[in-house]
């Protein structure tokens, strides 16, 4: 079978075993029904019934979620299953109670199948009615907001003390129920249900027939609801204060005298005599080096003769092509520069001296460790060849200072949020400010990022390689009529630092009649199959160093929460 259908087959196994696991093994509720209390203090005694029918199994446990926003907290917890009381702890036959917020409830017990068992939960739900102007009003989640398994029935009875009353009729403020008042008490049901359909029920009292005072959590989402202008204020001028001081950095910076581009025109030859790695670092992250610039040496030292590329006969199930560098000469018989010599370090440098071979699948686990031996000797040959301007480089040094002291304050920022978000009541607001500050030091990492140190020669350099690089674009596009196959070995360097190496392989493939380089062998000697080999060692080697080498608030609803089994 071919390798890549046997991939897919297996990538398909792989993504439809979850589903085949459990498709013997399903669960429903036949009915969801909930009992609450209000108290006189605006708390609620809430009784919840769900009777679940399990089909297949085994199933071991049930769970219920209870979200603590919008309440002063949930406690009093009693359980059991099919009449039987549980205790709280481990094992089969307890229940368990965990977190904070959502808190979850989870019932245990020996495996079950084919069967229908019910559970029950209790608990009160502290500070549960609010104070509005015109009213106590208590909204809450009759049903969890997160289910998985539908329900046949559910019934809400609301019971309330005498001395309230109510002042509208009862609300479905989210699902469909019907609803009916009496007594005393209100009654919701519905039929019906599919997974996570919610029931979100309001009921509105007389003012202070419930409670006096609101609820804490009520006082201090108010608190913080005022804090919010301050915080905003402050979070906008902290952004437009470090916007202000980056734009005039960058424009204290910026380039006194336009650059000539000498026209428009594209340059179907290179404009002078730079490297490959250096022509396209002028053009790339700012000056910076990058895998595309190794490449292109890489590519260039293959052509000088110093070393090849050859495609092995290893093959393995998930890679057809296998590919080894081969170093010919050293770097004392070949003359060399900084940055070639550091590529070649790179690639062979052992503890006892240069290998003479390297596997181009080891390739990404040593640039990860050793990028610097070639990045470092390209800057400085750059800096060698006036192609740096050192007041520019500090200014690009300062915006990476910057940006790292503003993430760093961002940081700290960060934990003092978390303990007045926690502890205060200012709720999420003071993280406006954090995020401000991490706006900048993003914008500033970003200036570093983009702001050329290289000097006005070297722009100008870089503008006219710019034209040349169009035409090498226009020719991976198919865009450019006037190419010729024995441009394919001369410009492959630079279209490799350029990022255009596979590219161009690829366009000189669908064309025809272009010759592999002598410094590739491939297993085959037919021309389309030595072709095919060198393109996909071009995707194979741009592939591996491109990937080590760096380059709520008061409006809701109370309760809800998750339910489930398994």
């Amino acid at each position: 079978m071919n390798r890549r259908v046997l991939l897919a087959l297996m990538f398909c196994a792989l993504l439809l075993w979850p589903a085949v696991a459990s498709a013997g093994k399903s669960y429903s509720a036949d009915r969801f029904d909930a009992e609450w209390i209000v108290q006189e203090d605006g708390s609620l005694l809430v009784t919840e019934t769900v009777v679940f029918r399990f089909s297949g199994g085994p199933f071991t446990y049930v769970y219920r979620e209870l979200p603590t926003d919008y309440c002063d907290g949930i406690g009093e917890f009693t359980a059991s299953m099919d009449g039987r009381p549980m205790t709280p702890g481990k094992g089969a036959g307890r229940y368990e109670i965990k977190g904070r917020d959502p808190i979850k409830i989870t019932w245990s017990f020996e495996g079950v199948s084919d069967s229908v068992h019910t559970f029950v939960l209790s608990y009160r739900v502290r500070g549960a009615v609010r104070q509005e102007a015109d009213a106590d009003l208590l909204w809450w989640n009759a049903l969890p907001t997160d289910y998985e398994y539908r329900i046949a029935s559910s019934t809400l009875r609301v019971t309330y003390p005498r001395a309230a009353s109510l002042i509208a009729a009862p609300e479905v403020r989210r699902g469909q129920a019907d609803g009916t008042a009496g007594a005393g008490q209100v009654l919701f049901s519905t039929r019906d249900l599919k997974s996570d359909t919610p029931l979100t029920v309001a009921l509105r009292f007389q003012p202070g027939s419930l409670i006096a005072a609101a609820p804490q959590w009520q006082v201090r989402h108010a608190e913080a609801q005022k804090s919010a202008p301050g915080f905003g204020l402050a979070a906008l001028a902290v952004l437009l204060a470090g916007g202000v001081g980056l734009t005039a950095a960058w424009t204290r910076g910026r380039r006194e005298r336009p650059l000539s581009l000498d026209g428009m025109m594209r340059l179907t030859a290179p404009p002078d005599d730079l490297p490959p790695a250096i022509a396209g670092a002028i053009n790339g992250s700012a000056g910076q080096p990058a895998w595309p610039n190794a490449l292109a040496a890489l590519f260039d030292l293959a052509r000088r003769g110093v070393l090849v590329i050859e495609e092995t006969a290893e093959r393995t199930w998930y890679r057809r092509h296998n590919f080894t560098i081969r170093l010919l000469k050293s770097p004392e018989e070949a003359s060399l520069r900084p940055h070639e010599r550091g590529l070649l370090d790179l690639l062979f440098a052992t503890k006892t001296g240069l290998a003479t071979s390297v596997k181009l699948s080891d390739l990404s686990n040593r640039l990860s460790s050793r990028w610097k031996l070639f990045a470092e000797p390209l800057k400085a040959d750059m800096q060698a060849a006036g192609l740096f301007d050192a007041v520019r480089q500090q200014t690009r040094g300062r915006f990476l200072l910057w940006g790292a002291a503003l993430l760093g304050l961002a940081l700290v920022g960060m934990a003092g949020a978390i303990v007045l978000a926690v502890r205060g009541s200012f709720e999420g607001w003071p993280f406006l400010i954090v995020g401000s500050i991490f706006l900048l030091s993003v914008a500033a990492f970003v200036m570093a990022g983009v702001y050329s140190s290289l000097s006005d020669r070297a722009a100008e350099m870089a503008a006219a390689w710019q034209r040349f690089y169009n035409y090498l674009k226009d020719v991976t596009k198919g865009r450019e009529p006037a190419w010729d196959v024995w441009q394919f070995e001369r410009y492959l360097p630079y279209a490799a630092s350029y990022g255009l190496a596979v590219g161009w392989a690829k366009a000189f493939q669908q064309r025809g009649g272009a010759e592999i380089p002598e410094w590739f062998h491939a297993v085959s000697a037919t021309g389309p199959e030595s072709m095919g080999a060198f393109v996909a060692m071009t995707s194979a080697v741009h592939a591996s160093g491109s990937s080590a080498s760096g380059g709520a608030g008061a409006g809701g609803a109370g309760g809800g929460g998750g339910s489930g089994a398994g």
